[in-house]
């Protein structure tokens, strides 16, 4: 029975960042997909076996264009075609630069293993193969699941990074945060029959089944500490050890810590990684810049071609300006106050702001002393909240919020509710969040500057009758 469960849960995780990934390709009309031919090798590129020593395994490794000119590492995601999805951008790249791309243990010509796929392993392994083919300086560029790993190599091997792009990086936000969100779509009719049947039960749990899923004591959770049980589930796919490892990383530590410059790539219409990860990386790394390609899904250098590649030159070329602290100039529009409506969005500066009874609300840069939400359902983005007393209120509420700053004594109180945040920055005098009733909470990429705590928080927490710190 545990078995059982234990490949379930894994089916379910390889399902959202692998199959969905490889099936899902919009195409945007007057933009014709690269054929299948794009993705034989061209005949002057050279492939060598390296031995790595992490795995102790053989990677393929493909090189192309000048040895002279500044080197490009590419990074693949999930899927059998490991480096080929670079296949139809190496023509482009190589004009200027020296390519590597890797087929990462596990994937495409490279041979597989039982030890853990985890994204720090995999940085280990590149690291190797970066000091063997270049021994200096690249630009490292990673795609879903490789665009975690190369976030993971820049922040643990710097000193050989140059620049770092993210393409649509799976895995980076808190796991509840990211399921429920791959959950929500269909998938059409391309799919494969029991693949669709694991989405359709994903569309059927409660929250608390995947919030479930999500705590410390997880099955992925236990997986991770579990050898025999790994094996036992992993001995025969590559792809659901390097997705169930990618689930079990924290990198929101990796993301206060890098300082390498990022330029972040992805489709807006992403059913896989969630454009709101990179709108949260853009805010909490110290220089980056956001780049999303309109009516692009999770592949958008195959899609979308001839934008990512406009998208990718911008990246290579063009430097980062440095962000600037921008505070609104808004003249205020008094209070706001919202009775038992539905379906609206707001703007703007208020003095203050409370929510009674309202449904599917949308807060979208806005800045005010105070919000008070009270049996409602919000999504807000970008919101920056200043008060010398409580800031934010949240009563039997459901509410997700993306990016913001909010500052105040005891900051934030969250009464009976579910909150889901993402690049949240609380500062407080007192307790930063306070919980009342029991409500959980998801936090990503997120942190907090009391006297009580400093750092980040990233995880998911039930509490009640006790402040919110990192576990």
């Amino acid at each position: 029975m545990l078995i059982r469960m234990l490949r379930y849960v894994a089916l379910m995780w390889i399902l959202l960042l692998s199959a969905c990934s490889s099936q899902q390709v919009e195409i945007k009309p007057g933009i014709s997909m690269p054929e299948k031919g794009d993705l034989l090798p061209a005949q002057h590129w050279q492939f060598s076996y390296f031995d790595e020593p992490r795995f102790n395994s053989k990677v393929a490794v493909l090189e192309a264009g000048d040895k002279h000119n500044p080197p490009v590492i590419l990074i693949h995601g999930l899927g059998q075609l490991g480096m080929k999805d670079w296949f139809t951008v190496i023509p482009d790249l190589e004009k200027n630069y020296h390519v590597i791309a890797i087929d990462l243990p596990g994937f495409g010509n490279s041979s597989a293993s039982f030890l853990r796929f985890l994204p720090s392993h995999y940085a280990e392994v590149i690291a190797a193969i970066s000091k063997q083919y270049i021994n200096r300086k690249a630009i490292v560029i990673g795609h879903s699941m490789g665009g975690a790993v190369a976030l993971r190599y820049s922040n643990l091997y710097g000193e050989l990074v140059d620049k770092l792009i993210v393409v649509d990086a799976a895995g980076i936000i808190e796991k509840s945060a990211f399921i429920k969100y791959i959950a929500k779509f269909k998938f059409g009719d391309d799919l494969p029959v029991f693949v669709q049947n694991i989405i359709d039960q994903l569309n059927g749990f409660s929250s608390s089944m995947i919030e479930a899923e999500s705590k410390p004591a997880s099955i992925t959770h236990f997986l991770q500490k579990n050898d025999s049980a790994w094996k036992l589930l992993v001995s025969d796919s590559p792809n659901m050890n390097a997705a169930l490892s990618l689930v079990e990383e924290d990198f929101s530590q990796a993301v206060a810590d890098l300082t390498v410059p990022v330029d972040i790539i992805w489709g807006e219409k992403d059913t896989v990684a969630p454009l709101r990860t990179g709108k949260v990386l853009n805010k909490q790394l110290t220089k980056a810049r956001l780049q999303v390609i309109k009516g692009a899904g999770h592949m958008p250098m195959q899609s979308h071609h001839y934008e990512f590649i406009q998208a990718l030159n911008i990246a290579l070329t063009e430097p980062i300006a440095d962000k600037q602290l921008q505070q609104s100039e808004q003249t205020s529009q008094g209070d706001l106050i919202c009775n038992d409506e539905s379906n609206m969005t707001y703007s703007g500066r208020y003095d203050s702001i409370e929510l009674r009874e309202c449904s599917n609300i949308n807060l979208v840069n806005i800045t005010s002393n105070r919000l008070i939400i009270s049996d409602s359902a919000v999504q807000i983005e970008n919101l920056r909240l200043t008060n010398k007393g409580r800031s934010l209120e949240i009563n039997e509420s459901v509410v997700t919020i993306t990016n913001a700053n909010i500052s105040g004594h005891h900051s934030v109180l969250i009464n009976g509710s579910r909150l889901d945040m993402a690049g949240v920055s609380i500062k407080a005098t007192g307790d930063a969040v306070m919980i009342s009733n029991g409500s959980w909470i998801s936090a990503s990429l997120s942190d907090i500057s009391s006297p009580n705590y400093q750092g980040v928080v990233h995880g998911a927490f039930y509490l009640k009758h006790q402040p919110l710190i990192s576990e």
